[in-house]
């Protein structure tokens, strides 16, 4: 496996909308050019879907941690 130049790692750093691209393309079996295509406003919600899922883990984990 190669390892992402130095470049790569820190553009995906300063964009985690680019990071975020790929993790989408890669959830929906596509290409990130296929991704491209999507409209802004759906590219969006996936987002927010993402991030919500993200924010209820979060809360769940501090809440089984408070448990203890």
């Amino acid at each position: 496996m190669l390892v992402p130049p130095k470049a790569a790692v820190l553009d995906f750093e300063e964009n985690p909308e680019k990071e975020f691209e790929f993790f989408l393309a890669q959830k929906l079996s596509r290409t990130v050019d296929e991704m491209r295509e999507m409209s802004n406003e759906e590219f969006v919600y996936w987002g927010m879907y993402y991030a919500r899922i993200a924010q209820r883990e979060e809360l769940e984990a501090l809440k089984a941690k408070s448990r203890r």
